[in-house]
């Protein structure tokens, strides 16, 4: 969904059309899908740690400001808030497997005999 950009000013005022909730509407839109880029780079360049809870958050703060102004977050929003939390899933679990294999070979090492505290 596209929230209409607000026109050109008339000559005696503010356009009757203009609307000042679809124009901060119109905005947020737009920081949505520019999160959402900034996520899917984030993915491509290693950073995905740190941008999917981040895109998680904003997605979050995007649906709490669109559910303020009394309308439904766009679709943009809410794939933001996907992404996230799937990238964050991902990043979790990858960490939780890189703390089981780094605990397996510490225990491997001392079992073997490499690890002798004394």
């Amino acid at each position: 969904m596209t929230y209409p950009t607000p026109g050109p000013n008339v000559p005696y005022g503010i356009n009757p059309q203009y609307d000042p909730r679809m124009a901060r509407a119109a905005q947020l839109a737009e920081s949505a899908r520019n999160w959402l880029i900034i996520c899917g780079i984030g993915w491509f360049v290693g950073f995905m740690w740190i941008t999917g809870p981040l895109a998680w958050y904003q997605a979050n703060q995007f649906t709490r400001d669109f559910e303020t102004m009394g309308l439904a977050p766009p679709s943009e929003v809410t794939n933001l808030r996907l992404l996230g939390i799937i990238t964050t899933i991902v990043v979790a679990v990858g960490f939780f497997v890189l703390l089981a294999v780094l605990a397996v070979m510490f225990i491997g090492f001392a079992s073997y005999g490499g690890f002798n505290p004394r």
